[in-house]
């Protein structure tokens, strides 16, 4: 603070003379001259107050501007003693401080100006750890009218920054906000749970470690509350795990419809009202508050039990009707055989009989005859070998192909159907799990098929083998006349031929006879061909057969 001597200059800034002078303050070169020891340091005070400290005279010009309004206004102290808060600031002078300074030193009316009230405050600025979030200072500014010794009226402004406040308040009133909406979201939560308790199908009941049952919506009060099954309590404590207390006793044997070891066991409850339910009991746990506690599921499956039973009872009468259509196959193939032979016979000792002795019209019809009778006779056998791949298959055994591929080649060479050299197979054919007898039938098929449909002169029929995780491919290629791509499903149907019986010989059961074959060892067989570019039919066949 500057020191020196005062000349009788009054507070007012006026001589004795009446003549205005300089007014007594810091910026005042005199200032302090003539002034007693505790009113400079009541002054010093003022000047290095940490809140802003302006005095308004009577002309409403400043007369007081202490250094703490000299750092957060920008504006010296020498630079605004004797202007307005108006000059100084400008249209930045919020009207409400304008009219407290108005009001105050005419009427002598204190006033209080908060950012709540008015965010409009004086253009300050914040404190550099505010200056990102707040573009100007907080302000709480009071006006107080302080009437002096010589009678005058001054208005003294005290500006205090609560920035730090606001910044708190705003960060309270978003934790508030915040707060009170994840109590909202948490009542609708509880809410939704509640609701979801009450309105599922199932019986929800929680277990302390104690062992006591506590119904929580109300499926569980009607199977375990009075009317209830009055023993179901004591079923659900003999399946909790033991806690150390004593277990109840083990409920009937008729209760309990499946073995206890399973994770998921199914009760039968005998409510109040005599109708038995059978129930699946889940049980889970989960710690709270220090303790365990379990959660008991009852489902009832009333209708998944009816479900099951009415799908036995459904599958039984499949088996029964397979089992049905495979003997009146069987039958009717074995029956039939007979008068097929003796027509068979007959036809073929008129023909022999006959032949040359009759017109060429009677040969022809006796040929035609002859024919029909022995295609009927091979669709026949196909048909009852077909109805005794399920009812006479043998067990599965473990079958080398490389075996069974040689004999297949020995088979087709006494039938003069195979030149040597047509059929090349790869050196490293698997093992595989099936019936030999009907590997031997299924690839058999597969292999004259291919050479029946290629060129003789050139005819080639491949096989090979590649293994997957759970099954083996074995593939049969030729390089026949190919299928178009839209037979490749049909030609596996029963008597479905995609060429007259003049083209190709056949009954049209061989590949049916194929899949059915396929499909008792659990595998699948499919076929990729084109036309005039080969046919290659591949069977997987799985390494392992649950039920052989």
């Amino acid at each position: 603070m500057p020191n020196g001597s005062k000349n009788s200059t009054s507070a007012t800034g006026h001589s004795d003379s009446g003549q205005p002078q300089m007014a007594a303050t810091p910026g005042n070169p005199d200032f302090g001259k003539a002034i007693n020891p505790d009113a400079e340091l009541y002054l010093t005070l003022l000047e290095n107050s940490d809140v802003g400290i302006v005095t308004i005279d009577q002309d409403k010009t400043i007369r007081f501007w202490n250094s703490w309004m000299e750092k957060a206004s920008g504006h010296m102290t020498a630079h605004v003693l004797g202007k307005t808060m108006n000059d100084v600031f400008g249209d930045a002078m919020p009207s409400r401080l304008h009219s407290a300074i108005r009001d105050c030193l005419s009427l002598g009316m204190p006033a209080m100006i908060s950012p709540s009230l008015n965010k409009s405050v004086l253009p300050l600025r914040p404190l550099p750890q505010f200056a990102e979030k707040f573009p100007q200072m907080q302000q709480s500014i009071r006006i107080q009218p302080v009437r002096i010794s010589d009678g005058n009226l001054l208005c003294s402004i005290t500006v205090r920054d609560v920035t730090l406040a606001v910044q708190r308040d705003q960060l309270l009133r978003r934790q508030a906000a915040e707060l009170a909406e994840l109590v909202t979201k948490t009542r609708r939560s509880e809410d939704r749970t509640r609701a979801i308790l009450q309105n599922t199908i199932d019986a929800i009941l929680v277990a302390s470690e104690d062992g006591i049952l506590e119904p929580l919506n109300a499926r569980a009060q009607e199977l375990c509350g009075p009317q209830g099954d009055p023993e179901i309590k004591n079923i659900i404590q003999f399946l909790l795990p033991d806690s150390g207390n004593n277990p109840p006793p083990k409920p009937p044997s008729d209760r309990l419809l499946t073995d206890l070891g399973t994770g998921v066991i199914e009760i039968l409850a005998c409510p109040a009202n005599g109708h038995n339910i059978p129930l699946e009991v889940a049980i889970s746990h989960f710690t709270a508050y220090g303790r365990y506690h379990y959660i008991i599921t009852l489902r009832d499956i009333s209708q998944r039990k009816r479900h099951e039973l009415e799908i036995q009872n459904t599958m039984q009468e499949l088996e029964n009707s397979n089992a049905e259509l495979e003997q009146f196959a069987y039958a009717a193939s074995h029956d039939l055989q007979e008068p097929l032979r003796m027509v068979s016979s007959y036809t073929q000792l008129l023909a022999r009989r006959y032949r040359e002795k009759l017109d060429d019209t009677a040969d022809e019809f006796i040929h035609y005859a002859v024919d029909g009778t022995q295609r009927m006779q091979r669709m026949i056998d196909d048909l009852l070998t077909l109805s005794r791949v399920g009812r006479h298959g043998k067990p599965f055994q473990p079958v080398a192909l490389t075996g069974l591929f040689d004999a297949i080649e020995a088979n087709l060479k006494r039938a003069d159907s195979a030149p040597a050299g047509n059929i090349m197979r790869a050196p490293d054919l698997p093992v595989v799990v099936g019936d030999p007898s009907q590997l031997l039938q299924l690839f058999q098929n597969l292999v004259s098929n291919g050479l029946k449909y290629s060129d003789p002169a050139h005819a080639e029929v491949r096989i090979s083998a590649r293994e997957f995780e759970s099954f083996w491919r074995i593939s049969v290629s030729d390089n026949g006349i190919g299928i178009d791509p839209q037979y490749h499903a049909s030609i596996f149907e029963i008597f479905k031929r995609l060429h007259g019986y003049g083209e190709y010989a056949g009954t049209g059961i061989g590949l049916a006879l194929c899949k059915k074959i396929v499909e008792r060892h659990g595998g699948n067989i499919h076929v990729e061909s084109a036309p005039h570019e080969g046919s290659t039919f591949h069977v997987d066949l799985p390494k392992e057969h649950s039920v052989l």
